[in-house]
């Protein structure tokens, strides 16, 4: 057992190096945060996180290297009953004052849930939660996470939309935060050397980036390409898909937008999603769903506006802090969302009110509210 001196006070459960994604690498920012505000912390991430049938993409892993002050071990196995039995004696023996069980996936629910039954009373556990309400249906989800819920002691949620989410589901305490910007991103770049880095040429740019999956909306966005005026405007859709390519490339040919849309179907590293981001007038999220937006911080950093489906969870702090605008549903709106915020004089001020907020989304700020627990 570790003395007080090195005692850990937050063990933090979640994706972690080597495995790749928003969740670890927001994850690696948090505990960098807190070893430097003096506090002791470590991340036991997992051993199996999705089995590879569950996984549609080509890797879970990243050979990106981050700055790293903590220690990250692999120990926890999804599918392992009998790991989940030793992982909880293993926490024991360490006895950190809190665990944070990050959770953004049902596939974490009865591992968090049966490491929890035979924790250490003395243990506090927090649920740091990404998503609640799943994009995708997942047969017996809203069951099955009351079993996470009777987990955790007390619960943060990333965005009010998530936040709200969980207090229909119980009746512990919850605190709404923020997504923080995270800390280890690659310095900005001009929009000019961000074109050169990506063979871009000096055409206006608005970009599609991260993941694509059915309910983000891909198919409204490169509909509204269509209906955009500007002939000098192209689309950039950047990130790996997670369903058939097909469908998107058939409905660009059947638009007769080849010469208008560029597609980089590779998932991306940080310096390319810097890239991207740099290179762009605007940053485009026509999802259907969403619990909040990873995207957002990334275009805060990089002081690159938004346009925004018109839902809870992308919309609240783009109007807030009016760094860019939200559209209703359709190509024909989106198309004139784009266009309008293409406008010199509005997008430099949407550029203006983010340099104006974006320090309200540090993690210090976010570490502060998570102390107070």
């Amino acid at each position: 057992m570790d003395t007080k001196e090195n005692k850990v006070k937050f063990l933090v459960f979640s994706a972690a190096s080597p495995y790749r994604g928003g969740i670890s690498d927001s994850t690696h920012s948090l505990c960098n945060e807190l070893t430097r505000s003096g506090i002791i912390v470590e991340v036991w991430t997992f051993s199996l996180l999705y089995p590879s049938i569950l996984f549609p993409g080509k890797s879970q892993y990243s050979n990106s290297r981050y700055e790293q002050n903590f220690k990250i071990t692999r120990l926890i196995n999804t599918i392992n009953p009998f790991n989940w039995i030793k992982v909880s004696k293993m926490v024991n023996n360490t006895l950190p004052d809190t665990i944070i069980m990050r959770y953004w996936s049902p596939i974490l629910i009865f591992p968090y849930f049966f490491i929890s039954i035979f924790l250490n009373k003395k243990i506090k556990v927090i649920g740091l939660i990404d998503n609640w309400d799943n994009h995708e249906n997942v047969p017996f989800e809203k069951l099955l996470r009351k079993l996470f819920l009777n987990a955790c002691d007390t619960f943060i949620s990333m965005s009010d939309n998530v936040g709200r989410q969980l207090e229909k589901s119980t009746s512990k305490k919850v605190i709404s935060l923020f997504h923080p910007i995270n800390l280890h991103l690659p310095k900005p770049v001009s929009k000019s050397i961000a074109k050169v880095n990506l063979g871009l040429d000096e055409n206006t740019y608005i970009s599609f980036v991260g993941l694509i999956r059915r309910y983000k909306g891909l198919e409204t966005l490169i509909s509204s390409m269509k209906l955009i005026k500007r002939n000098d405007i192209k689309l950039i859709i950047a990130g790996e898909f997670y369903e058939p390519v097909d469908k998107y490339l058939n409905l660009i040919k059947d638009l007769d937008l080849n010469d208008k849309i560029i597609i980089n179907n590779t998932f991306l590293d940080s310096k390319m999603i810097r890239d991207y981001i740099c290179a762009s007038d605007l940053v485009i999220q026509p999802y259907i769903k969403a619990s909040q937006s990873g995207i957002t911080p990334l275009c805060y950093f990089y002081e690159t506006p938004s346009v925004v489906s018109n839902i809870k969870g992308l919309k609240d702090i783009i109007l807030k802090d009016k760094s860019g605008t939200t559209f209703e549903k359709t190509p024909e709106n989106l198309s004139i969302a784009i266009q309008e915020s293409l406008e010199e004089e509005r997008n430099n001020q949407y550029i203006i009110n983010i340099k104006k907020t974006k320090l309200e989304y540090s993690w210090s700020s976010f570490i502060k509210e998570l102390q107070k627990l």
